[in-house]
């Protein structure tokens, strides 16, 4: 077993160097399974290098580099850090020419020797940052009306209770965004080395009487459908912090 675990250990070291660094995508081959899914459910070595050749076309200088790398079983994980300029469209971003630095964390799995399966989480929120999609300072999203508030919830979720809370936060956000004051949202997670989920939720209300209201509205719904926020996350064991920003004139 120990044989096999290094071996999948270098195989990943091979990826980042010998073909995502070199551009050597023509060897994927050696070390990608014909029986490999990728997150959308497509399936063959053509569809493992669909996500990478996206990547190294927008950032046609991307550098991978590997800060960990841990082996369990028939799985490794790794945090990675690449680095890049954009210089082509990208998730329907047009080309910033701005410079990119994004941390991650990757797991693959393998099976004969060959990756069958990987899961690549990054840091979402920090990359449309850098690329001007959104500002450094998120309190700055909304500074032509000085009312809107931003409520954020940051959650660690063991890895068991990830599919329990993934369910009850669609609910909550579906709900939300009914309600009166309500203006966007977004979600941006990541999964770390041991498949714990890492979560922040952004929402923006109008001003901070919309929000207090939606509180007791949400407080409401949950008496309705039986159900104990605080409960859930105790029984599940999910670390949440909450925070709220308003708005000030200097």
């Amino acid at each position: 077993m120990q044989d096999i675990i290094q071996f999948n250990k270098e195989a990943t070291r091979f990826l980042y160097e010998d073909i995502l660094n070199s551009r050597k995508f023509e060897l994927c081959y050696r070390i990608i399974s014909e029986d490999y899914r990728n997150p959308q459910g497509e399936q063959g070595i053509e569809a493992f290098k669909k996500g990478i050749v996206a990547i190294t076309k927008a950032f046609p200088d991307a550098r991978w580099s590997l800060t960990d790398i841990i082996a369990e079983g028939n799985k490794v994980f790794v945090k990675q850090t690449v680095k890049g300029t954009h210089k082509e469209i990208i998730q329907n971003i047009a080309p910033t020419n701005k410079s990119i630095s994004n941390d991650g964390v990757a797991m693959y799995e393998f099976k004969d020797g060959k990756i069958i399966s990987h899961q690549i989480h990054t840091d979402r929120l920090g990359f449309l940052q850098q690329v001007g999609v959104l500002p450094a300072d998120l309190t700055t999203l909304s500074r032509d009306n000085t009312s809107n508030v931003i409520f954020v919830d940051k959650f660690i979720v063991p890895k068991n209770a990830i599919a329990e809370f993934s369910n009850r936060m669609t609910y909550n956000r579906n709900f939300i965004k009914a309600l009166p004051g309500f203006m966007k949202d977004d979600v941006i997670a990541f999964h770390d080395i041991n498949e714990d989920l890492h979560l922040m939720t952004i929402a923006v209300w109008q001003n901070q009487g919309y929000l207090e209201k939606a509180k007791k509205l949400v407080q409401a719904e949950y008496k309705k459908i039986n159900i104990n926020p605080k409960e859930m996350i105790d029984r599940l064991n999910i670390k949440m912090e909450r925070q709220e920003y308003n708005f000030y004139e200097k």
